[in-house]
């Protein structure tokens, strides 16, 4: 369920820079800020629309571009939610200003990705994995372990053809353990599967 709100944000996130930008947060950590590909967008929108997550998990808010695509496919903001994980103090706060300004079911939880991960309770119903690469396997483990995902959930995670060795342990998850998934060839690669 989108508004124009929700769209203009979103057309205004697509004119930032696909290239990416660096930054050092507070603490002098260096990192990475990479939004979605312009194919990727509304592909993850019809993935909501299509899955109907009423709890979305997402690895990465960055500006909060995919955040809202995937916001514009659910279908009641009012029974629907997407937490999302950002490490950047300063982006986490802006990125929800953003959502709470267009009236978004979205919280950005801020911090180190397992240090949230650890305090999260619940099921979710799909997860967005799309901040570092190499630490998607991981993160994976840690909801399956702590059952925070499991059968039934939707898994997506972008840039496993651009950044395929760092991703490739978490690949080898799927493989191995035969759930069934599939790798879209967008510019990045998502990977979408179900377990």
């Amino acid at each position: 369920m989108t508004t124009p709100q929700i769209e203009n944000e979103i057309q205004l996130l697509e004119t930032y820079s696909k290239k990416g930008e660096s930054y050092t947060n507070n603490e002098g950590r260096y990192g990475w800020r990479n939004p979605i590909r312009s194919d990727t967008g509304d592909l993850m929108r019809c993935l909501t629309i299509a899955t109907n997550p009423m709890r979305t998990l997402e690895f990465g808010t960055g500006h909060g571009l995919s955040t809202l695509y995937m916001v514009s496919g659910l279908h009641n903001h009012s029974t629907q939610h997407i937490d999302t994980i950002e490490f950047d103090a300063d982006v986490s706060r802006s990125s929800q200003a953003r959502f709470d300004a267009c009236k978004t079911p979205v919280t950005v939880k801020q911090g180190e990705a397992m240090d949230v991960v650890a305090t999260l309770e619940g099921h979710y119903d799909m997860v967005f994995f799309d901040a570092q690469k190499s630490h998607y396997h991981q993160q994976l483990l840690a909801l399956v372990e702590r059952k925070i995902i499991g059968k039934g959930t939707v898994i997506l995670a972008d840039n496993v053809i651009d950044r395929q060795e760092e991703c490739q342990s978490f690949l080898d998850w799927f493989t191995n353990n035969s759930i069934n998934h599939y790798i879209l060839r967008t510019e990045c690669g998502l990977l979408v599967a179900h377990l």
